[in-house]
């Protein structure tokens, strides 16, 4: 399943796409399955973060590159140094929608992140891993994470806003109970939510619970919904 972000973003080059469809094809059907749903997680997220921090370039930018590009006429290059520049592409494409997250301020109340290259380094991790669920009452969270960045991106689609007066929670849930990622209150929520988790530690799930406004030091209500982190 380590190739499975990498897939999903083209960051691999045709041949190693390839050899992936090829293992695709002859590997057990729930394997297949398995690595596809990763797949389409991974690529609803990115379009949940660049959806979510789309802004109209200036002219200027546009008009830059397009002199660049009539400056300087694609060559061809060798497979390798092809798929380099589309994985340093994508991940710049990563690290760019983190600014925007930043420069945009979209609402949530999760701890901010820690600057625009994490994002980058998640997406860029060797251990790189995706995991997605539905939220009850309708929606969808997905967190792509990596155990070496310590760090996660939770994206949360059509996911109805909270009652007046409570917040959704986010817990990271290890050995020693439940510690407090963050809140969000019903202006926080919106189509797609987007947010960086730092510091997950030895974290092996991320819970959900309905809180009292301003949040709780510890959940009082049962977690409504749960991904796991492992």
């Amino acid at each position: 399943m380590s190739l499975a972000t990498p897939y999903a973003l083209h960051a691999l080059s045709a041949a190693e796409m390839a050899d992936v469809d090829r293992e695709l094809r002859s590997s057990d059907a729930g394997v297949a399955e398995e690595f596809l749903t990763e797949v389409r997680a991974v690529r609803e997220t990115m379009a949940a973060l660049a959806t979510a921090t789309a802004v109209e370039p200036p002219t200027h930018l546009r008009d830059a590159v397009l002199r660049q590009i009539a400056d300087d006429p694609v060559r061809t290059l060798p497979t390798q140094q092809r798929s380099r520049r589309r994985a340093a592409t994508v991940l710049g494409a990563a690290a760019a929608v983190t600014i925007g997250l930043g420069a945009l301020g979209v609402g949530y109340a999760l701890r901010p992140a820690e600057g625009p290259s994490t994002a980058e380094q998640v997406f860029a991790a060797p251990d790189v891993r995706t995991v997605s669920g539905q939220i009850p009452g309708g929606g969808t969270a997905t967190v792509v994470f990596s155990r070496e960045r310590d760090s996660g991106v939770l994206v949360m689609n059509n996911v109805s806003p909270p009652q007046p007066g409570t917040v959704y929670q986010m817990w990271l849930v290890d050995s020693d109970g439940s510690h407090s990622a963050g809140t969000m209150d019903a202006e926080a929520v919106a189509p797609s939510t987007t947010a960086v988790l730092p510091d997950l530690g030895s974290s092996r799930a991320l819970a959900f619970t309905i809180e009292p406004a301003g949040g709780s030091t510890r959940p009082t209500t049962p977690a409504f919904a749960e991904l796991p982190l492992t």
